[in-house]
């Protein structure tokens, strides 16, 4: 149970990571190198590519996630697991030297056999990894599990981040489809002005080239009775 709650966190962590990076990337690699999206996954992570490129909320969202899962936490002196690396999960899980994070785009792997010696060995070590208590209240205030849940709670609460800002756009978007609607009625009001104001004009236009074809016509013909 502890091993598949592990590794849907390590899944579901990847999830988050990957939708972060194709909103914020524009290169089409981002999509490709993600092989569980289905077709219909896929096309939408094609359209919504880029489309919050430069972001600098998200960015720095990503960035503090990153930081919590290559963190070390200690519940004590006698802690021997400190960090996620040490379970097998990390951006490089087949390298012992460290979180390697030019490999992928900050995604977590996991080596099963190293997180099975884990658990079978230091079960205690690995449960205070994820979440502790630091001050003795019986609250769990650290921990990889505790820090992600506090860095994102306050982007997906009622009334958070992302619902704010969601709020905030919508508002301005119909703020934005009034003034359309009211900018149309005035420019079809100025567009029947125009069209009355240049149809009166017309007409004049008309009724004087009348009057100058009767002059020249009555020229003509004077000249016409006067030759005779």
């Amino acid at each position: 149970a502890a091993k598949n709650a592990i590794i849907e966190l390590v899944a579901k962590y990847n999830r988050l990571l990957a939708e972060i990076n194709i909103v914020t990337n524009k290169q089409p690699a981002i999509i490709d190198e993600i092989t569980y999206f289905t077709d219909e996954e896929r096309k939408t992570a094609q359209e919504n590519l880029g489309t919050l490129f430069g972001n600098t909320t998200l960015a720095g969202f990503k960035n503090k996630l990153r930081q919590i899962v290559s963190g070390v936490y200690r519940k004590n002196d006698d802690t021997k697991i400190r960090s996620l690396i040490e379970i097998g999960i990390s951006t490089k899980s087949d390298t012992a030297s460290g979180m390697n994070e030019s490999r992928l785009r900050g995604y977590l792997e996991i080596d099963e056999k190293k997180l099975d010696a884990a658990l079978k060995t230091s079960m205690e070590d690995v449960r205070y990894l994820f979440g502790y208590d630091t001050n003795n209240d019986i609250l769990v205030d650290d921990g990889v599990a505790f820090q992600v849940f506090k860095q994102i709670d306050p982007y997906v609460q009622r009334g958070g981040i992302f619902s704010t800002r969601t709020n905030g756009l919508t508002a301005q978007i119909k703020t934005n489809k009034e003034k359309i609607a009211r900018y149309d009625k005035e420019l079809e009001k100025k567009e029947k002005a125009l069209k009355q104001k240049y149809g009166t004009m017309d007409g004049s236009l008309r009724k004087l080239q009348k009057q100058s074809d009767m002059i020249d016509n009555f020229k003509n013909q004077n000249k016409k009775n006067s030759d005779n």
